[in-house]
Order: structure tokens, then C-alpha cells, then sequence
């Protein structure tokens, strides 16, 4: 399977996404067009609309996820990483949040079914590790330099900082681009306060 011919596919999928076409409408031609292929090529790598959506959607997690981990490890110390983390969310939002908001929720309502079909899940599963492993080694570089307390439980630690991530979302939602901006500081002394 052509690693180069997926990523044409995933790149046609954000594309539709990207014009605002509405995925559960979507038609696998579409996507072959956009991705500049022929609707056969899809059906040799993908036997359905759904398995293209879900596959996107895990390549798209991998990609962050492996961008994530590459910023943490180039920080020196806990604030530097809760800023890596927050300028990362904050560039995931404005740069690729709403086409991958679109591909997300088309997954989730695939026909009638109210979750993701069951070759998506174990992976996307998977995904949420590897998420949770990168918030805790923000923790324990907080632990290390006594910025968050030991005596703070890591489910604790893990509900303030995706909270306080969160945030950053909400902030987008009610102001803009503006409020992302603005937040930075602010949302850096919520989860270091928090967490002492």
C-alpha cells in the first residue's frame, strides 16, 4: 500500500472538509477527485466512504500527535512545555480545527450507529494513550521542578491541564482568534496555581 497515495486520499478528505462539504454527504468520487485520483484507487486501499473517514481521521491524530511529542521533547523545563502545549492547540485550531471538527463528527454518526465503527475505535483508542502518556510526562516534568504538587493525584493533574487546554478552546469559540491570543498567560497561572 503506497504510504504517498493515502496521504493523497487523507489530503482530498481535508480538502472537502476545508470547503465546508458536509462529510456524511459525501461521495467517495468527490474524494477521488480532490485527491486527484480515480474513484478505483480509493477502493483498493478502502472498502467504504467510512473506512477512508476513520483512516483520515487516525492519520490526522498521528500527525499531531507526532508533532506534539516532537515540540515536548525540545522543551527544557514544565512552563516551556505547558507553552508548547498551548501554542500547539492554539495553531491546531486556527490552522486545521474546523476540517478536523467536520471529519470527527461525521464519524460519530455513521448512518444510525451514535459511535465510531468498531475499526476505528481500537485505534483511536490507542490515539487517547499516547495523548495521555504526553500530558503525563508534562506532569512529571512539573513533579521534577516542584511546579505541581506531589501530593496531587495524576488523574487530578491530567483533568486540570486538558481542562485548562480546554479553555483555550472555549476562548476560541466566544472571541476569536483574539481571545487566543489573549489567553496565553492567563491560561499558563490557571494550570501552574492549580496544580502547586
Amino acid at each position: 500500500m503506497s504510504e504517498q497515495t493515502r496521504e493523497k486520499i487523507f489530503q482530498g478528505v481535508l480538502t472537502l472538509a476545508q470547503q465546508g462539504v458536509p462529510m456524511y454527504e459525501v461521495k467517495v468520487q468527490a474524494i477521488a477527485t480532490a485527491a486527484g485520483l480515480g474513484k478505483g484507487t480509493l477502493y483498493e486501499y478502502f472498502s467504504s466512504k467510512e473506512e477512508i473517514l476513520a483512516a483520515t481521521m487516525l492519520w490526522c491524530m498521528d500527525r499531531e500527535l507526532n508533532a506534539l511529542e516532537k515540540q515536548l521533547t525540545a522543551c527544557t523545563c514544565f512552563e516551556d512545555q505547558l507553552e508548547s502545549c498551548q501554542n500547539f492547540v492554539v495553531r491546531m485550531l486556527l490552522e486545521r480545527g474546523s476540517s478536523y471538527r467536520v471529519i470527527a463528527s461525521a464519524l460519530t454518526i455513521p448512518r444510525d450507529a451514535k459511535e465510531l465503527p468498531d475499526y476505528a475505535r481500537r485505534p483511536l483508542e490507542e490515539r487517547k494513550d499516547r495523548l495521555t502518556a504526553l500530558v503525563q510526562q508534562v506532569i512529571d516534568t512539573g513533579r521534577r521542578e516542584g511546579r505541581v504538587s506531589l501530593s496531587s493525584s495524576d488523574e487530578y493533574c491530567h483533568y486540570v491541564l486538558k481542562a485548562a487546554l480546554l479553555s483555550v478552546f472555549a476562548a476560541q469559540s466566544c472571541e476569536g482568534e483574539e481571545g487566543l491570543n489573549r489567553s496565553g498567560a492567563h491560561v499558563r497561572a490557571m494550570i501552574c496555581k492549580a496544580l502547586a
